[in-house]
């Protein structure tokens, strides 16, 4: 294979890529409804008992009381955490296409981001725990 049709077959495959990732979330979106307990709610989460009662709302004002800190520490890391081990999956994903695509100096780059990519993961997955533990001996 020639050079121009290795590139036309490695944009034919980043299109259909690209589709697939775009196609996929809307077609299961369709039947989405909004969660019914946000942390403004008032709802008993998760053994903070009434900690959590408008936590959005508190926020946005700033009047955060003592006994809310753990509610917004478990929130923001949780957002931070699910962030990471996205971007984890998809710089898995980025190197599985390396390494499908690529040449052998390539397949060496996409072997290392992949490797780098799983060690994000599993470090995102450990911090989840540890902050989970942290936070359940400090509010018992």
């Amino acid at each position: 294979m020639n050079k121009t049709t290795q590139k036309w077959i490695k944009g034919m495959l980043l299109i259909v890529f690209a589709m697939l990732v775009i196609s996929v979330p809307v077609s299961f979106a369709q039947d989405f409804a909004p969660p019914s307990v946000l942390p403004g709610d008032d709802f008993d989460i998760g053994g903070y008992g009434d900690a959590c009662v408008g936590l959005a709302d508190r926020i946005r004002t700033g009047n955060i009381t003592l006994r809310q800190i753990p509610c917004f520490i478990k929130y923001f890391s949780q957002t931070l955490i699910a962030v990471a081990g996205s971007l984890s999956v998809i710089f898995v994903m980025v190197g599985g296409y390396r390494y499908t695509i690529g040449s052998d100096e390539q397949k060496d780059v996409a072997k290392k981001t992949i490797t780098y990519a799983l060690i994000g993961l599993a470090v995102s997955l450990l911090a989840w725990i540890m902050v989970d533990i942290v936070l359940q001996f400090a509010t018992e």
